[in-house]
């Protein structure tokens, strides 16, 4: 049988049988340089591009402060482990049991948070995305059961143990907390799953082709490395929370899990500028901003013509309003009236009169004396006889010649 005690521990190993802490180290801070270079690439990208230049900065806000409860949380328990995280007990003495307690205490509530901000990322996505009022309201009563949850769980941390000491989670007096624990996990899955749902079901809404439509439905789906990371720190949760010899070394395969999922969170909220999403957001803006597809216009005058069905696209960069119809025939006969500009209007529905079952009778024909004058528009014939010609003779027009000659003095 193995003895424990410093006599037992060689002088340049880093990992034992005995301790394992350096384990903790070496995976919390790759996941630390990981969360901070995706968090720099975030932000730097945000700033340089142009399609995404446009996005608020309280998105910026939320990835910086998930990134530093992320990093946080990998500060306190590397400094944990310098304290005897992942040593037998037969190491540590009652001073560097409590420092233990204190950092595990800090870490989780650093790690809580980190959790909540970055599903705030994916719910102000999504709302973003939302084009109409049902989705909206669903992402909202998630919103709200997201904070209800934080609360809940935030307040179950401090108050788990016995005040003044909240943080004597395995020498102190405490509440159940392993059920405690087993229901958090369970509630956080479950907003996990219909967070995964709820993007699948507006991103097959969206007016993307099917291959725009995969890669964002595949990215979306990678929270399903979170509720992965949930399960197994269900699995080891009783190892590192119930009373046992050794809690301090049976806490660390929890503790590297509990890591991995902070860093996969905030990984998550950074991969939301990713080309795909960022085109399902224009998508929905698109979608939002022509609410209908299909535009009624009237053919004929605007009074008493028939309505016909017209497809606008979607690129299309024109608005449409929709205005009273004695507006419309006032910009029609004032062009510089702002109602006359290239916008579509939507004609309002004119309620057409029925068609009697029976016709009317006709009325009588007017009288002549009430019949207008129309003989002006009748077309006339005019037939012309030719002027009256006489034929004269050889010898009449001999005479004629001299008599002409001598009256004008030539014979």
């Amino acid at each position: 049988m193995e003895t424990c005690g410093p006599q037992a521990q060689h002088i340049n190993a880093l990992i034992t049988s005995q301790n394992r802490g350096t384990i903790l180290v070496m995976v919390a801070w790759f996941l630390a340089c990981l969360v901070a270079l995706c968090s720099a690439v975030r932000i730097i990208s945000r700033w340089r591009s142009r399609r995404i230049r446009h996005l608020a900065l309280s998105d910026d806000a939320i990835i910086v402060a998930a990134s530093l409860c992320g990093i946080g949380a990998t500060i306190v328990i590397t400094t944990a482990v310098d304290s005897g995280l992942g040593k037998k007990d037969c190491l540590l003495d009652a001073h560097d049991l409590d420092q233990i307690q204190i950092k595990i205490f800090v870490s989780t509530i650093l790690f809580v948070l980190a959790l909540s901000i970055s599903k705030c990322s994916i719910l102000l996505f999504l709302h973003r995305t939302a084009d109409n009022t049902l989705q909206k309201l669903g992402i909202m009563i998630i919103g709200v059961v997201v904070l209800i949850w934080t609360l809940a769980v935030m307040t179950g941390i401090i108050f788990e143990c016995e005040i003044p000491r909240p943080w004597e989670i395995w020498t102190g007096k405490c509440i159940p907390m392993v059920p405690f624990w087993i229901t958090a996990t369970t509630v956080d899955i479950v907003i996990d799953v219909t967070l995964i749902i709820l993007s699948w079901h507006m991103v097959r809404r969206l007016q993307l082709d099917y291959h725009q439509k995969t890669l964002a439905t595949i990215i979306f789906s990678t929270r399903i490395l979170l509720i992965a990371a949930s399960c197994l720190r269900l699995v080891y949760l009783k190892q590192a929370l119930s009373p046992s010899p050794d809690p301090s070394f049976n806490y660390i395969p929890y503790a590297i899990i509990t890591q991995s999922q902070s860093t996969i969170s905030v990984i998550l909220s950074c991969s939301l500028v990713l080309q795909p999403l960022i085109n399902t957001l224009h998508a929905a803006r698109t979608t939002i901003q022509n609410p209908r597809r299909h535009s009624k216009h009237w053919s004929g005058t605007t009074i008493g013509g028939t309505p016909y069905e017209s497809y606008e696209s979607f690129g299309s960069k024109s608005h449409i309003i929709q205005e009273p119809l004695h507006t419309i025939q006032r910009s029609m006969s004032t062009p510089t009236s702002p109602a006359a500009s290239n916008e579509d209007i939507i004609l309002p529905d004119i309620l057409l009169p029925q068609r009697y079952v029976k016709p009317p009778p006709r009325p009588p024909p007017p009288s002549d004396a009430e019949r207008p004058d129309l003989s002006m528009f009748k077309q006339t014939k005019c037939l012309r006889e030719p002027p009256a010609v006489t034929k004269l003779g050889p010898k009449t027009w001999e005479t004629v010649a001299m008599r002409s000659l001598g009256e004008r003095g030539l014979k």
